[in-house]
């Protein structure tokens, strides 16, 4: 998984792809409440009255113990909602009201749109990838969400990825943002500057 070759990329998402969704059920629940412990215990991470975090899809390692953990310590929560039209995200608090399915099958809560200029206002934002590498690029799914929404974000970004997914290097290209921490069951990772 190394070069800088933007081709590899879709072979590399399917293989990660196939690889998460192998991973026994009970391991990516598991996985949300280690995750959920290394975040709490770093103060950088889960400290400020607001933070961006995401709802998990299936395969992805589960999010709910953090943001629950986060919401208990009083920290307010925010979470993506996709806007295919103008391909950006907008941003929702999380409260106590269900969730629904978005345009990509996501799950996203129905209160009221903050924009995208809400990610600005929080401390942490911990974003979904598909893995990361030692130097903090982040691999996600490919539709540039993140990458847009993360382009001046002055605050600190996270990847959730599982232990293995993060690796030696991974194909990018120059508008791809990096990372400054990835978050693992097995601990944190701080990519090398």
């Amino acid at each position: 998984m190394s070069g800088s070759a933007p081709a590899n990329k879709p072979i590399l998402r399917r293989e990660l792809l196939a690889r998460r969704r192998a991973r026994p059920a009970a391991e990516r629940r598991a996985s949300g409440e280690t995750l959920a412990l290394h975040a709490l215990s770093q103060l950088a991470l889960s400290r400020g009255p607001r933070i961006a975090c995401y709802l998990a899809m299936a395969e992805e390692p589960d999010t709910l113990p953090l943001i629950e953990a986060l919401r208990g310590r009083g920290v307010e929560v925010i979470v993506p909602v996709s806007e295919p039209a103008t391909r950006m995200l907008d941003w929702v608090l999380v409260d106590d009201e269900p969730t629904t399915f978005g345009a990509h099958g996501i799950a996203e809560p129905a209160g009221a749109r903050l924009g995208p200029g809400a990610l600005a206002t929080c401390t942490t934002a911990f974003v979904p990838a598909l893995a990361v590498d030692h130097a903090g690029h982040r691999l996600g799914r490919g539709a540039g969400y993140y990458d847009r929404a993360l382009e001046h974000y002055p605050g600190l970004t996270c990847a959730i990825v599982f232990a293995d997914e993060l690796v030696p290097a991974l194909p990018h290209e120059p508008h791809d943002v990096t990372v400054n921490v990835a978050l693992t069951p097995a601990g944190i990772f701080r990519p090398e500057a």
